[in-house]
This record gives C-alpha cells, structure tokens and sequence, in this order.
C-alpha cells in the first residue's frame, strides 16, 4: 500500500484551522477569515517556513492553479512599474499574502470535501465540532485522572 504524503504546510493548515473556521472559509474568503495568518508577520513567517510547499502545491492544484498564475502575473507587472524599494516591498508584501491565503483557502476547501463539509449546514458543522471538542476533552480528563473511568 503506497503511503500519502502530506506537505508540511498543508499539515500546518490542517492542525490550525477547525471544522468551523474551514466551512466559513469555503463560503466566504474575506481575509478577516483567515483567522490564524491576519498579522503581516504571521503571513511572512508562514510563507518563509513553507513557500517551496506552496508554490508546488498552487501549481499542482488545478482549481487553483488560473488564480496562482494570474497572481503571478500581476505581481510581475506591477513589480516592473516600481520606482522604488519601498514600492518594490509593498507589492512583494500584497503578493505573499494574496498567495499564502490562496493556498489555505485551497487546502481548507480540499480539508472540506474530504471531511464532507461542503454539503453541510454550519449548524451541522458546529455540532460536529462540539462532538470533536467534547471527545477531545474527555481523553484530557482521562489522562489527569490517571486513566479511570
């Protein structure tokens, strides 16, 4: 049986983001829902750590690849008209976070169809992640009580 490889990054995106922050990204790609990459160095930290994984995985994507490469472009157009470096770090700085949330809204879509969000109402959503935090919670009862039930 052939093991799946999963990114690093992808992992990363995985453990950060709950059922319910991937179903309200799936619906609406407003940036205030990037709820765990909002501050500019969060976004540059999370790209210097995982851009090879980012870029690989936007050109392997082929829902996402048109937007990948469509970002690309307009970076490219707009660095060539910069007069200066701070303009020059501006763009570089629109182009990271435009390209960072690409990837996390990508994977928390795929995060959402494997896991059978899409169809699913949020009210569903939120009770199924209750059930995950509830679960969650008894196993860390458990351990404090040194395992007895």
């Amino acid at each position: 049986m052939l093991d799946t490889y999963t990114p690093p990054a992808v992992k990363e995106i995985m453990g950060q983001y709950t059922p319910i922050e991937v179903k309200t990204l799936v619906h609406d790609h407003d940036e205030s829902n990037f709820v765990h990459h909002q501050s500019p160095e969060d976004i540059i930290s999370f790209y210097k750590e995982y851009n090879e994984d980012i870029h690989h995985w936007l050109l392997d994507d082929t829902s996402a690849y048109e937007f990948y490469a469509q970002a690309q472009h307009a970076y490219n157009q707009a660095q060539a008209e910069c007069k200066t470096e701070d303009d020059r770090f501006a763009v570089q700085s629109l182009y990271i976070k435009d390209i960072v949330y690409l990837f996390i809204a990508t994977v928390c879509y795929d995060l959402a169809q494997s896991h059978d969000l899409l169809h699913k109402t949020m009210q569903e959503v939120e009770d199924w992640q209750l059930s995950i935090d509830l679960e969650h919670r008894k196993n860390q009862l458990s351990v404090i009580d040194g395992g007895k039930s």
